[in-house]
C-alpha cells in the first residue's frame, strides 16, 4: 500500500508542477485543464501500478528501487492513458477531448476504433511531455518509500 501511495504522490506532484509548465509551453490555459483533468485517472492507476510493482517485483533484482520506479512509471503511462482515453466521453468532449477533431463516437465499434488508433500516439505524447518530471519524481518517491519501510 505504501508504494501505491508514494507513486500516487509522485503523480500528484508531477501534475501540479506540469500544469503551469504546459500552459507556458503551449501558450494556452486549456493544456493545463487537460493535465489537471488527467490527474485523478493517473493518481488511481499510479496507486494500483505502484502497489502491484512493489508487491510482485522481486527485491533480489539489481537496483531494485530504480527498477521498481521505472516499471511503475511505464505501467502508469500504459494503464493511465488507457483509462484516460476510455473515460474521455464521461468527462465530456468540452472538458477533455483526446479525440481532437473527431466527432464523438456513436457506437462501441467507432469508439474502440478511435481508442486503438489514438492509444499509441497518446502514450507517446504523454511520455514526451512528462518524462522529465515522472522519472525523477518516481525515483525520489521510491527512495523515500524504501527508506520508510526499512525504518531509516
Amino acid at each position: 500500500m505504501g508504494a501505491g501511495y508514494s507513486m500516487a504522490a509522485g503523480v500528484l506532484a508531477g501534475g501540479i508542477v506540469f500544469a503551469p509548465v504546459s500552459t507556458l509551453v503551449s501558450g494556452t490555459a486549456a493544456s493545463a485543464g487537460v493535465v489537471l483533468s488527467a490527474i485523478p485517472v493517473y493518481l488511481a492507476t499510479g496507486f494500483v501500478v505502484g502497489a502491484l510493482t512493489w508487491r510482485f517485483l522481486s527485491s533480489s533484482v539489481p537496483y531494485y528501487r530504480a527498477v521498481a520506479a521505472l516499471v511503475t512509471v511505464v505501467g502508469n503511462y500504459l494503464a493511465g492513458t488507457a483509462v484516460w482515453l476510455l473515460l474521455a466521453p464521461v468527462y465530456g468532449y468540452e472538458v477533455l477531448n483526446p479525440y481532437v477533431g473527431a466527432d464523438p463516437p456513436t457506437s462501441l465499434t467507432e469508439f474502440l476504433g478511435a481508442f486503438f488508433e489514438l492509444y499509441p500516439l497518446t502514450v507517446l505524447t504523454v511520455v514526451v511531455w512528462t518524462i522529465w518530471i515522472a522519472v525523477p519524481l518516481s525515483l525520489i518517491f521510491s527512495y523515500v518509500h524504501e527508506r520508510s519501510r526499512s525504518g531509516e
